[in-house]
């Protein structure tokens, strides 16, 4: 018998390229789409895709947003592990419809329309965000949560952050709506990371370390003073990109649900300040040398989320800001030292 295939979206980036990996050392057969046929296919270079090459296809999507986009890309496959959406930069606030609300609400719901033809498709995990949840009246930041608040996407601001929030609670909603007016045969999950930080390792100079997600905590580490205070609840990369995977297994999840993947112990905050006292012990020579100067400041507004029933769905404690520290900063330090 054959190895199951999943459609892999976002591949080229940093929490759709860890899943890739995960993915195929899970055992499946991986079918990464892309907009870019030639910058996808550059993955077949990268260290940890090497040993399975074997496993692994690649098939081009122009257009996300076109109909029928993803006809030809989910043809015979098993598994979706939808990843692929915009995530926040300033020059997206131009015109947060086109580069934030479109592709993340039309995006999704393209791929459960194309999803829905096919009669292979057993599962769609779809990567939404911890930004949908809102904490019901008269409980804590952990939970339980209220997603019932729609935004009205006429009316999401020119702001690229409040925009990605927008278009995250938007698309999840967009997909339950479809779910539950199509009824389709397959399954639906959510993930919701929190801010995720560790190792990109399609990144190759130090200059780019700070991309995305990771950009706080090597600021922080650089002397960066911060100009607004920010949440702070973070999870290791490698764990969401577990989480993705083992949510493909109905013997662990069902259909509707919705797994946090957010720091621990049990999803607890931190504050980034504390990143320093850490790079401080795990890499004092690079400190001393001025790689890492330090005497960076960010204000914190500590967050916490309830993550037990992924744990406890799943299996495993969630790494602590230690661990990603370790394998972000030593990325950062490794590439700075050549």
């Amino acid at each position: 018998m054959s190895k199951p295939l999943v459609l892999i979206t976002g591949a080229t980036g940093h929490i759709g390229f860890r899943t890739l990996v995960s993915a195929l050392q899970a055992g499946y057969r991986a079918r990464v789409s892309s907009r870019e046929l030639a910058r996808a296919e550059t993955l077949r270079h990268a260290e940890s895709i090497k040993p399975y090459l074997d496993s692994i296809e690649f098939v081009e999507v122009p257009d996300f947003l076109a109909d029928g986009a993803f006809d030809e890309a989910v043809r015979d496959v098993d598994y979706i592990l939808h990843l692929a959406s915009p995530i926040p930069t300033p020059e997206l606030a131009a015109d947060v419809k086109k580069h934030l609300l479109d592709p993340a609400i039309k995006g999704t719901v393209g791929m459960l329309q194309s999803a829905a033809k096919s009669k292979s498709v057993k599962r769609v995990v779809v990567t939404s965000s911890v930004v949908i949840l809102e904490p019901k009246p008269g409980n804590s930041a952990a939970g339980p949560y209220d997603l019932t608040a729609i935004p009205d996407a006429d009316k999401v601001p020119a702001d690229e952050w409040i925009a990605y929030r927008a278009s995250k609670r938007l698309a999840y909603h967009a997909a339950e709506d479809f779910m539950a007016s199509k009824k389709p045969t397959f399954d639906l999950v959510n993930i919701l990371p929190s801010y995720v930080q560790g190792r990109n390792e399609l990144v190759t100079r130090k200059e780019d370390v700070h991309n995305g997600s990771n950009d706080v905590m090597v600021d922080l580490v650089l002397g960066a003073k911060g100009s607004r205070p920010r949440r702070a609840n973070t999870v290791f990369v490698d764990d969401v990109a577990k989480v993705e995977v083992l949510a493909l297994d109905p013997k662990l999840a069902k259909n509707g649900d919705n797994f946090i993947a957010a720091g621990s112990p049990s999803g607890m905050g931190i504050e980034w300040n504390d990143v320093t006292q850490i790079v401080g012990k795990l890499f004092p020579d690079a400190v001393k040398s001025g790689i890492l100067p330090l005497g960076g400041d960010q204000e914190t507004v500590p967050v916490n989320y309830d993550v037990s029933k992924t744990e406890q769905a799943f299996g495993f404690k969630f790494a602590g800001l230690e661990t990603q520290v370790k394998s972000l900063i030593g990325q950062y330090v490794e590439l700075a030292s050549k």
